[in-house]
């Protein structure tokens, strides 16, 4: 699941994929592919993932690696400026030169989820700074702007690395869970508006029904059905938001087959009817 910025400003060509924007409100939990850096510009929030809540400040700085489910809960008028980092193609990104260990440690989620970096820790300023001109290299898109890009993502890396606020962890057997885990939400990913089953999961990627299950519940603190459900539903929020299409016809398009069902969950995920939500 991709997280849709606001604002956000067109993506370079470089390996890592870089999008600037400002991050939406978010009340319930998503995960995305992305890696994310964060910067809260004004008001408050707490960064929540499985059994950690972390408060943010204005002036903090945050990040969070790809596949971690979390959520901001007491948002009080947050500005969030954000960068995502999609490393689809890490083959390229390795051949410039970051060590192949830490992207799959990213990718494969062998290393720490989520970090924050107050004003007061010493390499604060200079990550603020990579964010800084990464986001006005992008805006701009100067000659060469590239390199800048590269050059300022390698450095917040860098910092994130060296100052141990990301460390990475288990690589051997946390890997192989994550490596299944992916092959799985990779396949839901691409047919989950399809009436699948664990069973049909199972069949797919080679792994049994019950360590389907067992992943969800270990390394995303949910169910396959609620997976299945909240990428179900995001669509359909999305469909309600920027199409006139017919409540009915979305609530298909979405994956449910029946009407009542995709107006109870949606009303209990989202705190409002399909319609009420469309109005809003």
């Amino acid at each position: 699941m991709g997280l849709e910025l606001l604002n956000a400003s067109s993506a370079s060509n470089s390996a890592f994929r870089v999008v600037c924007g400002t991050m939406p409100l978010i009340e319930t939990q998503i995960s995305h592919h992305e890696a994310l850096f964060g910067h809260l510009k004004s008001g408050t929030a707490t960064l929540e993932s499985g059994d950690k809540a972390v408060p943010l400040n204005p002036g903090d700085i945050f990040f969070i690696s790809p596949n971690v489910r979390y959520k901001l809960t007491n948002q009080m008028n947050p500005q969030i400026n954000v960068i995502t980092i999609n490393f689809a193609n890490p083959s390229a990104v390795t051949q410039d030169y970051v060590p192949q260990s830490i992207i799959r440690a990213l990718l494969n989620g062998n290393c720490t989820p989520f970090a924050r970096i107050t004003p007061n820790d010493l390499s604060h300023a200079r990550i603020l700074n990579c964010l800084t001109v990464t986001t006005k290299s992008e805006s701009e898109k100067k000659q060469f702007f590239q390199l800048q890009v590269y050059a300022k993502m390698y450095e917040a890396f860098y910092e994130l690395f060296v100052n141990k606020y990301i460390r990475l962890v288990d690589v051997e057997s946390k890997g192989k869970k994550y490596r299944a885990l992916q092959r799985v939400t990779n396949y839901i990913d691409n047919h989950y508006i399809d009436g699948i089953s664990l069973d049909d999961v199972a069949a797919a990627t080679g792994i049994s029904r019950y360590y389907v299950s067992h992943l969800f519940k270990e390394l995303m603190d949910t169910t396959f059905v609620g997976y299945v459900n909240e990428l179900r539903l995001d669509r359909a929020a999305m469909l309600l938001m920027t199409t006139d299409t017919p409540i009915i016809e979305i609530a298909a398009l979405s994956g449910f087959n029946n009407l009542s069902n995709f107006n109870r969950a949606f009303k209990l995920h989202f705190n409002k009817t399909p319609s009420a939500y469309r109005k809003s």
